[in-house]
């Protein structure tokens, strides 16, 4: 018997490569290398022609060398494989023949068994004497390889289009009473049991129970299996079941981060606050660019009423999730009414990143640049705001050099010692103000006016004069009653 082995380990770094020099390379240091009998060399040489010959489009030609090969090592699954692959273009029946061939032949090799028996379901699905022959190969396949999910599963499926129900329920009897430690042969029962059955039948629940409970017994160090067992827990209003899966899950696999998420968010929902809370805060401990903790515990926070810690996790959620221009200029807003520009300022440099020639993006990142301490880069950005809205074409790009913005550039042109520039932007930005709407930025533009003067010794009598309008504007205007002093 001739194998095929040295001839399957050079095509397999074929294709690894699939560059023709390499390719060309390998196969020849195989035949140089490789202590040959003449079939070998026979077989690893012509394999080789229909190697190329399938590259160069000629698949007629291809199929006539790996035929040829065939016949003369007909034990070679992999070579078998490539001959019906290239039959089943225009041949069905020689592909069939082909593939029965060697099935018949070598009843113990399961992946022959099923090859052949799902080439009859796909090519001739309404044949009779090919639904026998799947039905006969399923069948010898299922006392070969028992237990076996590949081989049960599409049985059941055949016996099922046979309208042989008896025939379904008696195999999937066998399987549910099987010793079986592999968790995915009982997986494999779930979608079995739920063709069978509908799901208002007790049967329905009892046997899914008893794969649920196996599946438990033997797969919960597996994430795809917890899940899925938690899942069924949850959509029968068992959340403690469900959230005690995960937890049994983490302490095989404590590092399955999507299910200590799952089990916080879970944990919540069974009104269990605090425990999800800490769950969800180790998550992030273990890994901070989980998302979903983070957006779970910026709700949770909200409605706690902790806005600050709920502050946080929204601009953590943006900082790894990304998200709108205006979603990241709300954060930045509030980080800035709280004073703090440095997260504002962090936040928005990576939106600057994805959205270069959005003005809003520039502009509230001057304004948290220069209040983080870092003047010099703050002027440049004012300027750079300025001009990308000034440029745009989108008309409400201009609304972001509003009062607040001319305010904050105001207070980089004085850090620059640019006064006179400093007190024109001022003038501008109190000027477009609306007293009976926005009476408290209107006094803060002009207490900052009415400071510029001070600080230069002129224009005493009005700047006293600004001081005290913005004081009956906004009383709580410090900054403007401290200056009166």
């Amino acid at each position: 018997m001739v194998y095929l082995s040295t001839l399957e380990k050079s095509f397999a770094l074929w294709k690894q490569k699939r560059q023709t020099a390499p390719m060309r390379s390998q196969l020849l240091w195989s035949l140089l290398l490789t202590p040959l009998c003449a079939d070998q060399t026979y077989n690893l040489s012509h394999f080789a022609k229909g190697v190329f010959a399938e590259q160069r489009g000629e698949k007629e030609e291809a199929r006539a060398i790996y035929e040829s090969v065939l016949a003369k090592d007909p034990e070679s699954y992999p070579l078998v494989t490539k001959v019906v692959a290239l039959q089943s273009r225009e041949d069905i029946p020689a592909a069939s023949a082909t593939l029965r061939s060697f099935a018949k032949k070598h009843r113990k090799h399961l992946a022959a068994q099923l090859h052949y028996s799902a080439f009859l379901r796909q090519h001739a699905p309404h044949d009779a004497i090919a639904r026998e022959a799947a039905l006969e190969t399923l069948e010898l396949a299922n006392r070969n390889f028992p237990e076996t999910d590949v081989v049960f599963s599409p049985l059941i499926n055949l016996y099922e289009n046979l309208e042989r129900r008896e025939d379904s329920i008696r195999l999937l009897e066998e399987q549910l009473s099987s010793a079986n430690e592999d968790p995915n042969h009982w997986l494999a029962l779930a979608p079995i049991i739920d063709t069978l059955y509908p799901r208002d039948d007790p049967q329905h629940g009892q046997k899914l129970a008893r794969v649920m409970e196996k599946v438990s017994e033997y797969g919960l160090h597996q994430e795809n299996i917890a899940r899925r067992v938690s899942e069924y827990h949850r959509e029968n209003g068992k959340l403690a079941e469900a959230i005690e899966t995960l937890r049994r899950h983490l302490e095989l696999t404590p590092y399955s981060h999507s299910l200590r998420t799952r089990m916080g968010l879970l944990q919540l929902s069974n009104k269990e606050e605090t425990a999800g809370e800490l769950t969800l805060l180790d998550v992030i401990a273990i890994d901070p660019d989980q998302s979903l903790a983070h957006g779970s515990l910026s709700k949770l926070y909200l409605k706690k009423e902790q806005p600050r810690k709920a502050l946080f996790h929204r601009a953590e959620v943006l900082r790894i999730s990304g998200g709108t221009p205006a979603q990241a200029i709300e954060v930045a807003n509030e980080y800035l009414d709280l004073d703090e520009p440095h997260p504002a300022r962090l936040l928005l440099e990576k939106f600057r990143f994805d959205y270069p020639d959005e003005a809003g993006i520039h502009a509230r990142l001057a304004i948290a640049t220069l209040r983080d301490g870092l003047t010099q880069e703050a002027a440049r950005l004012f300027r750079q705001a300025e001009a990308l809205a000034e440029a745009s074409k989108n008309p409400a790009d201009e609304q972001y050099l509003d009062a607040d913005f001319q305010i904050e550039f105001a207070q980089s042109l004085v850090e620059a010692n640019d006064l006179e520039s400093a007190e024109t932007r001022l003038r501008q930005a109190a000027q477009g103000l609306d007293l009976d709407t926005q009476p408290e930025k209107y006094a803060r533009a002009v207490t900052k006016l009415a400071k510029l003067w001070i600080e230069q010794g002129k224009n005493e009598a009005p700047a006293k004069a600004l001081l005290q309008r913005a004081l009956s504007l906004d009383p709580n205007n410090e900054e403007a009653a401290e200056l009166l002093k």
